[in-house]
């Protein structure tokens, strides 16, 4: 799947756009914060100079047409307080795409996730012609369940030893939204 230019998403309170080094200082803030990125597998940031090193890295997988990863940016306020997108797609067999996202803590249970999940919904379907969309959790990250219920996933149930956070493997549950079940 190539995209000619980075896609711009705009929803009611949001546009979801490409990082840039600008970012830097808002991903630093979201990803020190090990709340946040305690179900990611990674440790927080300790430097800016990480969330640069991030920003580039997701640029460079868009670049190589691999994964697509968006800044989150609260139109009201213009700042940026989270980041979601697709973490690859595979279009010959099957034609799947992974979701994932992360967002601040300040701005956790305020419903903004549904509005962006909608979003990445929408443009997975209907832009990259996905048939399934997949995300994966920590088996026991409740809050991103009930967001992936939310919006009409189903669970699949629990890959043992799927991904390996810190050193340990660890198991993670699969959701999956169906193209033929979305409306």
């Amino acid at each position: 799947m190539k995209f000619e230019t980075f896609p711009i998403i705009e929803t009611e309170r949001f546009l979801l756009r490409q990082m840039t080094k600008a970012d830097a200082p808002a991903v630093f803030s979201i990803f020190s914060d090990p709340d946040v990125t305690k179900d990611m597998g990674e440790a927080p940031f300790t430097q800016v100079k990480q969330a640069e090193l991030l920003i580039e890295f997701m640029n460079g997988l868009f670049d190589e047409d691999r994964a697509i990863r968006w800044g989150i940016i609260l139109k009201e306020e213009n700042t940026l307080i989270g980041t979601c997108g697709y973490n690859g797609w595979e279009t010959n067999r099957g034609s799947r795409g992974e979701i994932a996202y992360d967002l601040g803590k300040p701005h956790w249970r305020k419903g903004y996730m549904t509005e962006v999940i909608q979003s990445l919904i929408t443009f997975g379907f209907e832009s990259m012609g996905l048939y399934r969309i997949e995300a994966f959790t920590n088996v026991d990250a409740t809050p991103s369940m009930q967001l992936l219920k939310k919006n009409g996933f189903q669970e699949d149930g629990i890959l043992r030893g799927y991904a390996c956070f810190h050193g340990e493997y660890v198991d993670q549950r699969c959701f999956s939204l169906l193209q033929k079940d979305w409306q």
